[in-house]
């Protein structure tokens, strides 16, 4: 085994003596990095990590191992860890199992086998809570495009809200340090799926600004309650349903997290984008952030702060048989009959790319199209 393929360790403890015994112990199966102490094992995750396991000794001065190990259970949560210790006392394990979500508990002094064997477990579990996240998100990822793309066919103007929202939840997350981002912009990415079946005359109109009747109001504003029941059923996804049940209003008391902080962005992020897509200014916009009710926290308007819609794209007209996706509607696309297809500001996707092909082989849709792409 080549030493960039060695499961990399972490090993915290007070004594120096112990931490080398251990780096000789297992130098030649792992890639140990040694901390001494809590404060330093903390350290060693934020600059150092990822680590697969973390081996942590009990007794440690100012913070003990049950504490360094629920602090790293926060920081790195995929991160198996271990307890060694010379106290058996059961209150420890307890403690430990509770507050740190301990692997395994091991007594000093521990055989180098049995410690070897252990951390083999450990980094086998680490190794399968990888591979099956990453087929989980890259499956979660086809569900969540094929409803945008849905989304993007039956109800074009909702679907642009939805990316825009997207855009600007994106942007915010590269400033917070929030380890939920991607249930984050999910969320965003489906915050407008219960207007699937809204008219789409009816979201031309709101969008317009022009009056609806109460119970059109009403179909509107359920609509964060549709989404919700459309999107809870999918496993994995109960956190996205939560937030986008309550972009309007606040969670309850009781909610996770990330629904709570999740909500609040997404809130934020639809009514920037919704004031920046009108006629007020950037000042003006982020002004209301400020006043909005409930409030929005502070973190996240200045994560807000130099947000900008205008895109770093060119312009050009194209005939359909070039588009690709992932470029730009410029101008809103309508058939001979004024019937809308796709708004400006619509990324493309395949499928609507195809749906345009078959609007053209129908003499349905004028070409060329303005779009912006990169480049």
């Amino acid at each position: 085994m080549s030493e960039a393929a060695l499961p990399r360790i972490l090993c915290v403890d007070d004594e120096p003596n112990l931490l080398a015994g251990l780096e000789r112990s297992l130098f030649d199966r792992f890639d140990v990095t040694t901390a001494d102490g809590g404060a330093a094992g903390l350290a060693a995750l934020e600059a150092s990590g990822p680590f697969a396991a973390i081996v942590s000794d009990m007794r440690m001065p100012n913070m003990d191992g049950v504490a360094f190990l629920a602090q790293a259970r926060q920081r790195a949560p995929d991160t198996v860890r271990i307890l060694l210790t010379g106290q058996a006392d059961t209150a420890s394990a307890i403690a430990a199992i509770n507050h740190g979500a301990i692997f395994r508990f091991l007594c000093k002094p521990c055989p180098t086998e049995v410690l070897v064997a252990t951390l083999d477990e450990a980094t086998t579990r680490h190794r399968m809570t990888l591979l099956e996240r990453e087929v989980l998100e890259t499956t979660l990822s086809s569900a969540v495009n094929t409803l945008g793309e849905v989304l993007s066919m039956a109800a074009p103007a909702a679907f642009q809200c939805a990316t825009l929202a997207q855009t600007c939840v994106r942007h915010a997350l590269g400033r917070l340090d929030w380890a939920e981002g991607w249930t984050v912009q999910v969320a965003a990415a489906l915050s407008q799926i219960g207007l699937v079946g809204v008219p789409s005359e009816l979201l031309q109109r709101d969008l317009a600004g022009e009056p609806l009747e109460d119970s059109e109001r009403a179909l509107l504003q359920r609509h964060p309650e549709v989404g919700y029941r459309l999107i809870v059923s999918i496993p994995r996804l109960q956190p996205v349903a939560e937030i986008v049940r309550h972009q309007a209003v606040p969670p309850p008391p009781e909610a996770a997290d990330v629904v709570v902080r999740g909500a609040h962005l997404l809130r934020a992020a639809l009514e920037l984008t919704r004031l920046l897509a009108g006629s007020a200014s950037h000042a003006r916009a982020l002004g209301a952030l400020t006043t909005m009710e409930p409030p929005v926290p502070g973190e996240i308007v200045r994560a807000l702060f130099d947000f900008r819609m205008e895109s770093m794209r060119r312009s050009r007209s194209v005939r359909v048989r070039d588009l690709m996706p992932g470029w730009i509607v410029e101008e809103d696309i309508r058939t001979q009959r004024g019937i809308l297809v796709l708004t400006a500001g619509s990324e493309l996707t395949a499928t609507a790319i195809l749906a345009l092909r078959n609007h053209v082989a129908a003499h349905a849709i004028a070409e060329p199209l303005r779009v912006s792409c990169s480049g």
